[in-house]
């Protein structure tokens, strides 16, 4: 290929972002569309921890490692672990030098789009498909606020989440539901308006765990605590219960019917919860999901190997994908073969991931067994203990 590859991102996600910028540092043109008409146009949702081996290795690599710091929080590592009396089966009290620290979602989406050239992003272009033509280059049909136009490239990665546009030409195969459903909560101003609920949670996590159903909430770095509450349901479960969302008394008076078992502190982290609320049922790949690999197109993070929260890896994942794709693109620029280095990255990818699915499927069948905390805390404690001496030092090989 004697000219630069044409790339196209779909997707401006921390994947997608990932790999643009580090397309942008290793000077390879890239053009990156994203359907929301504006970076602020939805919130992001929570906050993430970035591991070293991965998400970190990638922000290395990427020049920002640095800036990360600024925004990262070490104190967000500590942990609690409860049953749904507040009984703690698990207390982890975080130190300066761990190494998983939490960001904002929103903070490290803004980092990762302040590193990019103004108008990297192509604001309000959704994909209405993508299609590999006969002379083995990819075309993709934009919609535009001004109309419809198409683009030809020569490698399209699919950037762009559980749903993906991109995701048909490669697989069939869909996620399927996990299981687990829940609604998203949000406590502003916890310390101010709620300073026992910011308490009980802390500076980092906080689960409660019981009967087929947690409450996890987690601080955020604007004094925001997060509510997750998770049940173990049918997938309709959501649609078919009844209820108004919208409706702040008649979602708190639904929770409460569902959680009418778990103390009351722990009953508060979604009674003093702020009124909007977002329902969701959460979503899988198989463990093992694969494809043939197709010339001129390839998946990173969700889009390629969706997962459930339950062991951190989703968008660590996404990021060394990210990296491992800028690195086979830079590569090709030599060797000539970037369908070669794509079929590699791909496969490195498919084994790394099977290893998180399996975990995080692991994780949930703990996480929301009956007897829930008590299987979930013995595993972790026994992993732990790998890792930690009988005086807390920590083993390396």
């Amino acid at each position: 290929m004697s000219n630069p590859p044409r790339i196209a991102i779909i997707g401006a996600g921390p994947g997608g972002l990932t790999l643009a910028r580090l397309l942008h540092v290793k000077q390879i043109p890239f053009s990156l569309y994203e359907r929301e008409p504006h970076r602020n146009s939805r919130p992001q949702g929570g906050c993430l921890d970035l591991h070293p081996e991965t998400g970190q290795l990638a922000l290395r690599e990427a020049g920002l490692f640095e800036e990360f710091t600024k925004i990262a929080r070490s104190e967000g590592e500590d942990m609690v672990i409860a049953d749904k009396n507040g009984e703690r089966y698990f207390n982890q009290v975080s130190s300066e030098d761990g190494d998983r620290p939490e960001v904002d979602r929103v903070q490290l989406r803004g980092m990762l789009l302040d590193s990019l050239p103004p108008k990297a992003v192509q604001w309000g272009r959704s994909v209405r498909s993508v299609a590999r033509l006969s002379d083995g280059k990819m075309e993709i049909q934009l919609q535009e606020p001004s109309g419809c136009r198409s683009e030809r490239f020569d490698l399209v990665v699919g950037a762009d989440g559980a749903w993906s546009r991109v995701r048909p030409l490669l697989t069939e195969t869909n996620p399927h539901y996990s299981t687990i459903s829940g609604l998203d909560l949000t406590i502003r101003d916890v310390d101010s308006n709620h300073p026992e609920v910011g308490k009980l949670v802390g500076r980092g996590m906080y689960a409660g765990l019981s009967g087929s159903k947690g409450l996890v909430a987690q601080r955020n770095g604007d004094n925001s605590i997060r509510v997750y509450a998770m049940l173990r349901r049918p997938e309709s479960w959501l649609k078919d219960c009844g209820v108004d969302f919208a409706n702040e008394k008649m979602t708190k008076d639904f929770l409460s019917k569902e959680f009418d078992d778990f103390a009351p502190p722990l009953k508060d982290l979604f009674l003093k919860a702020d009124p909007d609320v977002v329902a969701r049922a959460l979503y899988m790949f198989p463990i093992d999901h694969t494809w043939n690999h197709v010339q001129g197109a390839t998946l990173l993070g969700d889009a390629a190997h969706l997962m459930t929260p339950f062991a951190g890896e989703g968008v660590n994942l996404a990021m060394i994908d990210a990296l491992d794709i800028s690195n086979a693109v830079a590569a090709a620029a030599t060797s000539d073969d970037l369908d070669e280095a794509i079929r590699v990255y791909e496969q490195e990818m498919f084994e790394r991931s099977h290893r998180s699915m399996k975990e995080t499927w692991h994780n949930l069948e703990l996480m929301f067994m009956e007897d829930a905390p008590k299987s979930y805390v013995k595993e972790f404690e026994e992993m732990m203990a790998q890792f930690h001496g009988p005086s807390g030092e920590e083993h390396r090989p």
